[in-house]
């Protein structure tokens, strides 16, 4: 009797339970939760329809939309990158203005120097076709007029070496070098006949290892050093033979021209050499000294010697005391090659092959370096004009 009360009262409390499972599903079936059916509740606003757009006037295409136009503004970011555009390519410009005028600037001192040297090696070769042309035996005879000029200056030991003064300096502005109106050497009538091929020109001095290829001119006037090398009076002239030391002078430091601007990168065992009257004479060097400008001791003649010293001012710049690249004649082709096969000038060469890709290189760079390499790959960015108003 008691287990069938127990019985009857779990299944009471069984269809309870279901009763009130089904209560609950009713409830939120009519609440609109269900499956299907649209949420009815007051906590979620309704979503306002979008305001109607102006309308267009026939004809007139329709601007394009832009996602976020009304969320994101760049008016100002574009308008100072921009900005920035214009000011970078402006600087660009400039720096290659700066860059073409340093050049400008650092090459016009080489040009000069540079059509100088031409001009002056074409003075020296007219010269040397002057000669050719004319008929024998003239050159051969003032060849040798020269020669007895130099015996006669060896016997009576060369009582007048160049003038008072030192030919590099001038009072006054005017010139005191031999070759002047007062000079000595321009009263010699003998001296300046002598091996002259035409305005005072006596042949012509060719170092190759440093590009010197000049005329050589009686006298070292300013006039003389101005146009070429000169021949210091009462040194032997320089036609070579024992008993000979002809002094050859020249500028250095000049703007417009080298002269004998790179005498002292010569070294001993360089050669140079001297065209005079269809001749070339070739020298070695074997002594390069500096001496005070009063100091003639080491341009004398030597018994035996045959010597030509090219002279010129140094240090650079200062020109207190005198470069003395000496040397001794000696055979061609052997042990003194051809002109042609003499060493060249690898420096010249040198600073040519570099400077001119250098040159070209730093241009091209400064035309196409961009600074704003990292945004030319974005979208440019516009900003918005007056006809496209804001959205809220």
């Amino acid at each position: 009797m008691a287990g069938n009360n127990g019985r009857r009262r779990r299944t009471a409390a069984h269809g309870a339970h279901v009763r009130g499972h089904a209560a609950a599903g009713a409830h939120v079936a009519s609440a609109g939760w269900g499956v299907g059916r649209p949420a009815a509740s007051s906590a979620v606003p309704p979503v306002p329809p979008a305001p109607p757009r102006a309308p267009v006037p026939s004809g007139v295409a329709s601007p394009p939309r832009k996602p976020f136009a009304h969320v994101v503004d760049v008016t100002d970011v574009a308008r100072r990158q921009h900005g920035l555009r214009r000011q970078l390519i402006a600087l660009r410009a400039f720096t290659v203005l700066l860059l073409l005028a340093a050049i400008g600037v650092g090459g016009f001192p080489v040009a000069l120097q540079y059509q100088s040297q031409i001009r002056l090696a074409e003075t020296a070769q007219e010269a040397e076709n002057h000669v050719l042309g004319w008929p024998y035996p003239q050159a051969e005879l003032a060849f040798e007029a020269a020669q007895a000029y130099n015996r006669k200056l060896a016997q009576d030991g060369q009582p007048v070496m160049g003038e008072a003064v030192d030919p590099f300096k001038s009072v006054a502005g005017h010139s005191t070098a031999s070759g002047g109106d007062d000079s000595a050497a321009s009263k010699d009538t003998e001296y300046q006949s002598l091996l002259d091929t035409g305005n005072g020109v006596m042949g012509s001095i060719v170092v190759p290892k440093v590009s010197i290829d000049l005329p050589i001119y009686h006298g070292t006037s300013e006039e003389a050093l101005a146009a070429g090398s000169g021949h210091l009076y009462g040194s032997s002239l320089p036609v070579g033979g024992a008993d000979t030391h002809a002094v050859l002078t020249g500028h250095r430091g000049l703007v417009e021209a080298l002269m004998f601007t790179r005498l002292d990168e010569m070294e001993v065992g360089d050669f140079f050499y001297v065209k005079v009257m269809g001749e070339t004479l070739g020298y070695r060097v074997d002594r390069i000294t500096v001496i005070e400008p009063d100091d003639v001791s080491q341009l004398k003649i030597v018994p035996g010697e045959d010597r030509v010293t090219l002279m010129t001012c140094t240090p650079y710049g200062v020109n207190t005391h005198r470069l003395l690249v000496s040397g001794t004649r000696q055979a061609i082709p052997n042990p003194i090659p051809q002109i042609k096969d003499a060493p060249k000038d690898s420096r010249l060469w040198t600073a040519v092959a570099t400077g001119v890709p250098l040159v070209a290189g730093l241009v091209t760079l400064a035309a196409r370096h961009r600074p704003w390499r990292r945004m030319r790959h974005a979208a440019p960015l516009r900003p918005r004009g007056p006809h496209r108003p804001r959205r809220a």
